[in-house]
């Protein structure tokens, strides 16, 4: 078998055929190759069969399209490209077989958009937006018998509205010795594109004294815990199961929020705020503005405009890659009453 030279064909070279992640890395692939390896064992498991492959899982996936939101069909397709630019660099496919393929799945229709009024999910099937009382219900709880780890999970909550970290970076929460905080990114590296920057200072300007004084105990709080040995995982899954047990006791609507709810919470409201698609992605720490209006809630709090956004550095919003044209860039709507809850 002979590696092939020819240039890959024009439906491998489309530029949405590449997934999420537009900007191609060996690191890229190799998530693709896995999701492709996955889904084929996973088809060959459902139908007893000894093998299967890529023309198999695009008829299969067709046949199911319609249970799965566009963004998740996307993956798919860029797995089973992946596979298929493979095949062609080895030379063991040829044009006519990765055309079919690829115009099958074209004719892939997902579910239907989200009307309006029913609750955003994310893919694990956890809310996109959380009202203020939501949020301030768990953080009263937590705080009822204030340990250590119950307090940085309330904190978690609360301040992770106000900076749109990811609740493992603000388990990262440092002091430095100007009197600022900054937190690690958990997505930036030199392989990707993703990152904006490997650490990231917390805007300050828009809080007030007393919240300067609780980031600061919460700082020494998770200094204290790193210090007896905790990980920035060990610490997260303890977290969890801090709010996992607080919103048991509150239960409504409150039942399903998790550590991540309030990083989506905090983009609607920041663009309830009328921070510009760069200046958000500088403060949740996207290199691409798309990023945030592609994944992230909506649903902002109302009250909202005319607010102080948290400050981000013009110097930092200059690189970011500005939104596509073609997509848009809504300000809040489907407002929900309430002000940001404090501890």
């Amino acid at each position: 078998m002979m590696p092939s030279t020819d240039p890959l064909p024009d439906c491998l070279r489309r530029s949405d055929a590449g997934g999420h992640v537009q900007t191609r890395t060996a690191e890229t692939e190799a998530r693709y190759r896995v999701r492709f390896a996955s889904m084929l064992k996973t088809l060959c498991r459902r139908h007893r069969w000894a093998e299967a492959d890529a023309y198999d899982l695009a008829v299969d996936l067709g046949e199911r399209a319609s249970c799965y939101s566009r963004n998740s069909l996307k993956q798919f397709h860029a797995a089973i490209r992946q596979h298929l630019r493979d095949r062609w660099s080895e030379g063991s496919i040829e044009v006519d077989e990765v055309e079919h393929i690829d115009a099958l799945l074209q004719t892939h229709t997902p579910a239907p958009r989200r009307k309006s009024g029913v609750p955003a999910l994310t893919s694990a099937g956890r809310p996109k937006s959380a009202g203020p009382g939501e949020i301030s219900a768990i953080v009263g709880v937590l705080l009822r018998d204030a340990t250590p780890i119950r307090q940085i999970a309330a904190g978690l909550l609360e301040y992770g509205i106000e900076f749109a970290t990811r609740p493992s970076e603000f388990l990262s929460l440092t002091r430095t010795a100007n009197g600022g905080f900054i937190v690690r990114s958990a997505k930036y590296s030199t392989d990707n594109r993703r990152g904006l920057q490997p650490v990231h200072a917390l805007p300050l300007e828009h809080l007030e004294p007393h919240h300067l004084a609780e980031l600061k105990h919460l700082a020494r709080l998770i200094a204290a815990e790193r210090a007896d040995g905790a990980t920035t995982h060990s610490l997260l899954r303890r977290c969890q199961q801090a709010i996992r047990i607080a919103r048991a006791e509150i239960g409504d609507g409150s039942s399903r929020i998790t550590a991540y709810t309030v990083r989506h919470q905090a983009r609607a409201n920041c663009v309830a705020m009328g921070m510009t698609p760069e200046e958000v992605a500088v403060l949740m720490g996207h290199a691409n503005a798309d990023t945030a209006q592609a994944h992230y809630g909506r649903v902002a709090w109302s009250g909202l405009k005319g607010a102080t956004p948290p400050r981000v550095s013009p110097d930092l919003v200059a690189i970011v890659r500005p939104p596509h044209p073609s997509r848009g860039w809504p300000g809040g709507r489907d407002l929900e009453g309430g002000n940001a809850p404090r501890f």
